[in-house]
């Protein structure tokens, strides 16, 4: 069992059994070192965040893959197998986003016909962008496909605006950390995002693959390539959609921000985590296997890795919303 207790004096014990990971504040958090052991024994992942953000993790000493697999990974890089990859990955974002609006046209189309007319006419302008990929086919053209899903994002964010209360201030325009967003819709956009790349990381960590050489995103030392493609199948999905959700319904997101301007409060983040968290838990049918989606999470970087050195014909991203 682990013990946990808070500054106030609450205690709570967790058997680590239920546990896949844990999210801390690294301010003001401390560890035993019984209790690292009893962790890393039980494959039980340790986030640190620090102003909302990862910063660091501490995991069982689980890392492999076999040298072929990293070898075949670097390979692919150079030929038709990283190409078709970049490929897949841009037209499957941009499909997920095409799906996520039509849902929720179809839920709107008989409370809002305006909405639904102008939601109609956004799917459209984002499926012309995606007939231009498919037609392009694969080849070395990744900075052209970086374009095309900047463009098809641009309106899919300007369609999620028409869907948000105007309230939120949401202004059609995604804003990344260093941006300093200040609507809550962006900073719990950049919150779960974050998240989501922790978890993905683990995923590609244990398949043994390497996290920093991707195929669409450009490799550096600093950024986890591969995590960044890999994450980009799951955005709508998980985060988007729960979020949409969570905006749209009641005033509950006032309260996930604190009294001072671009932060999250304490109990505006434990809500955001239980949105994510039960989003992950949802059991869904995808390539002939019905898991919750954090097992598909887990599944992909392996899927991938057959994909790479041989084992499967293609490689399919997540598309299930």
């Amino acid at each position: 069992m682990l013990l946990i207790r808070k500054a106030g004096g609450e205690k709570r014990e967790v058997s680590v059994g239920n546990l896949s990971h844990i999210i801390v504040n690294a301010r003001g958090f401390s560890i035993s070192g019984d209790a690292l052991k009893l962790l890393l024994r039980n494959g039980v992942q340790l986030v640190f965040l620090s102003k909302n953000r990862p910063i660091g993790k501490l995991q069982p000493m689980r890392r492999g893959g076999s040298i072929k697999l990293k070898k075949e990974q670097f390979k692919a890089q150079m030929d038709h197998r990283g190409l078709n990859i970049a490929w897949r990955i841009v037209l499957n974002k941009i499909s997920n986003q095409i799906n996520l609006l039509k849902r929720i046209r179809k839920v709107r189309m008989r409370k809002n016909a305006k909405l639904a007319e102008e939601l109609k006419v956004d799917i459209e302008e984002i499926r012309g962008v995606k007939r231009e990929v498919e037609d392009k086919g694969i080849g070395d053209y990744k900075p052209w496909y970086i374009s095309k899903e900047a463009e098809a994002s641009r309106i899919y964010w300007e369609s999620v605006n028409r869907i948000l209360p105007s309230e939120i201030g949401f202004e059609g325009k995604r804003k990344k950390r260093f941006d300093k967003p200040s609507d809550p819709f962006n900073i719990a956009l950049n919150y779960l995002y974050s998240i989501l790349a922790s978890e993905v990381w683990f995923a590609v960590e244990l398949s043994g693959l390497d996290p920093y050489l991707g195929y669409l995103h450009e490799d550096s030392s600093r950024r986890p390539s591969l995590v960044m493609d890999l994450m980009e199948e799951f955005r709508q999905p998980i985060v988007d959609k729960s979020l949409i959700h969570f905006f749209s319904i009641g005033e509950d997101w006032k309260k996930i921000l604190s009294s001072k301007e671009g932060k999250l409060a304490d109990k505006g983040r434990r809500k955001l985590l239980k949105t994510f968290y039960g989003m992950l838990d949802r059991k869904v049918t995808f390539q002939n296997r019905s898991l919750p989606i954090k097992a598909h999470i887990h599944l992909q970087p392996r899927r991938l890795a057959k994909y790479i050195v041989g084992y499967s014909q293609k490689y399919q991203p997540y598309n299930i919303i």
